[in-house]
């Protein structure tokens, strides 16, 4: 019982989290470039656009949301700066 509890639990979370969708946008060496590329964006844009840093390279991604459609609508717009943006599934929260 507790073990088919557990499996349960577990992949309703691996379900739950995998249902969050990000557009990843860029990856830079030098992140002072990344903040010059992003003054192109409206400032509606820019405040859903999110960083971090990992192994020298700053990566530009904006935030989780669990409705596709919409960055399916904001992506054309993603594009206009960065061309090679697309959209990933995240466990990011």
């Amino acid at each position: 019982m507790l073990r088919t509890f557990l499996t349960l639990t577990l992949l309703s979370s691996i379900l739950l989290a995998s249902s969050n969708y990000t557009v990843r946008l860029a990856v830079f060496k030098n992140s002072k470039k990344l903040n010059k590329v992003l003054k192109a964006y409206p400032p509606a844009l820019r405040e859903t656009v999110k960083t971090y840093q990992k192994a020298g390279l700053t990566y530009a991604y904006t935030l989780p949301t669990a409705d596709k459609a919409t960055l399916k609508t904001l992506l054309p717009a993603y594009k206009k700066v960065f061309s090679d943006a697309y959209i990933q599934p995240t466990r990011l929260k």
